[in-house]
């Protein structure tokens, strides 16, 4: 009983972090831009490696994922920024091209944390846009045992490779966060504090929620190490326990949005699109993974072929937000705001 209360008052000091400046004090908007809806609360789920093929249609083992598409607008070619997993993340959350040391999963933390620190914008990402308008942001990490944990910087392997891995979370990368630990056990959290914030009001749940399974929940291990299939049939399990949290939450009902994707596909295909590689063969592509738009402002029963990346995906959250900023391959001007999976523009 003990422990029970302390993991209770855990979750409940948490939630008192998360909640203490709520959604209404900061910088609403009267509209989003470029044709994208103004959006109050927005969920990424990242799930792991799986070619298009696998992960969408009646074949695939995703049935849950799958019942999910005609609730909800999906990008048909929304591909991947690079191989392998850290680039995509990366590209999720600043638009930073592939590089050779996010390319290696970035078996060296401080290497990465450093090349971060060394760029001209030192690192800049979704993060910064956020606190700068006064919304708040939610780093939502599954099996992550202390807030902001990351590896040593005298590791030279990924400690995390089963549960929480480091990898597949972007922002204990960026040295504007991971260098202000106050600011990172902030916003750098276990995914279990979630679901309480979200059977609450939409103000006690942060603006914008990047959410990480773990690595058998999200699909990459297969089997996993406590002897479940992982794969698709793991992460749709996931799914099914935690997405209908979200589409049932206050926050999903107040111009709220939930992005499911995968970081990229398997490793036998290489195209890509937009800013990251021209289709149907792209230099550094992560191949074709698809994206699917949950949203009560979404064109449910949409498929879009136009092409999309991780990059445009930030850009779409950006223009959501209201900021007219758009970071690295966002900017670009091969990549597009995912506009046409909304039905409403305001």
């Amino acid at each position: 009983m003990r422990r029970l209360g302390i993991l209770l008052a855990a979750v409940l000091t948490a939630a008192a972090t998360l909640t203490i400046a709520p959604s209404s004090a900061g910088a609403k908007q009267t509209a989003g831009l470029e044709g994208v809806p103004r959006l109050e609360h927005v969920f990424t789920i990242v799930l792991e490696n799986e070619d298009f093929s696998a992960s969408w249609g009646p074949a695939s083992p995703a049935k849950y994922l799958n019942s999910l598409a005609p609730q909800g607008a999906f990008a048909s070619q929304y591909f991947g920024a690079s191989h392998a997993s850290n680039d995509n993340y990366m590209a999720m959350t600043s638009g930073q091209t592939a590089t050779p040391l996010f390319q290696g999963d970035c078996l060296n933390w401080l290497s990465c944390e450093t090349f971060e620190k060394a760029l001209p914008d030192g690192g800049r990402s979704i993060s910064d846009q956020l606190e700068e308008r006064g919304l708040r942001w939610l780093g939502s990490m599954d099996s992550m045992s202390v807030p902001c944990q990351h590896g040593a910087a005298t590791d030279v392997t990924d400690p995390y490779q089963t549960g929480y891995a480091t990898r597949h979370d972007p922002f204990v990368y960026y040295p504007r966060i991971v260098e202000n630990q106050a600011r990172c056990d902030a916003h750098v959290r276990p995914y279990s504090e979630l679901p309480p914030l979200l059977a609450g009001p939409a103000d006690a749940v942060p603006n914008y929620v990047f959410i990480t399974p773990d690595t058998c929940n999200d699909g990459h291990d297969a089997p996993c190490a406590d002897g479940r299939p992982g794969g698709l049939l793991s992460a749709d399990q996931w799914l099914s326990q935690n997405v209908p949290l979200i589409l049932s939450s206050a926050a999903f009902a107040d111009r709220g949005a939930l992005v499911i994707t995968f970081d990229e596909s398997g490793f036998d295909d290489f195209s890509g699109c937009c800013a990251s590689g021209t289709p149907p063969v792209g230099v550094n592509g992560g191949g074709r993974i698809g994206a699917l738009v949950l949203s009560p402002l979404a064109k449910a029963g949409t498929v879009s072929s136009t092409p999309y990346d991780h990059a445009s995906l930030l850009r779409t959250v950006e223009d959501g937000f209201g900021i007219a900023e758009h970071l690295n391959n966002a900017g670009s001007s091969l990549e597009r705001p995912m506009a046409d999976l909304f039905s409403v523009h305001k």
